[in-house]
């Protein structure tokens, strides 16, 4: 006859008697010990310490290296700059896009709503591509 309770018990949802219950194991959260603290600190301290000094030819193949990722930087920042101005003086009546491929074939819009998803969609992608050029200009290392 317990059973049965117990049975009619677990169809509702609803447990009255807790002694059959068992609780679940509880993960702790693991406190770091000395040795993984040195070992980090270690770690750290290696990251910026100096390794073998660059050959000079080494050093100019970097310097040429810094150059071009220098000159994708400030190209797409004009680009960007282009963008910014056409904004600027987009009057959303005359304004038209004219799309050209190497063929020769083109294809113009001059409608504003197609206009605005087009040049917004543009600005997004040049604010990824200029983000992604200035973070390894800075991180640059010769």
């Amino acid at each position: 006859m317990n059973t049965e309770k117990q049975q009619k018990e677990q169809k509702g949802n609803e447990v009255k008697d807790t002694k059959s219950l068992k609780l679940l194991p509880v993960a702790k959260t693991a406190e770091p010990t000395e040795k993984s603290k040195e070992a980090a600190a270690v770690a750290a301290i290696e990251k910026f310490a100096n390794s073998a000094p660059l050959t000079a030819k080494e050093r100019i193949g970097r310097k040429t290296l810094f150059d071009e990722v220098s000159k994708r930087y400030e190209h797409l920042e004009r680009k960007a700059n282009d963008l910014k101005m056409f904004h600027a003086g987009n009057d959303k009546i005359t304004a038209k896009i004219i799309l050209k491929n190497q063929a020769g074939f083109e294809f113009e819009v001059s409608n504003s709503n197609v206009i605005k998803k087009v040049t917004d969609t543009m600005e997004a992608e040049l604010n990824i591509l200029l983000t992604e050029a200035e973070n390894e200009v800075l991180t640059f290392e010769i």
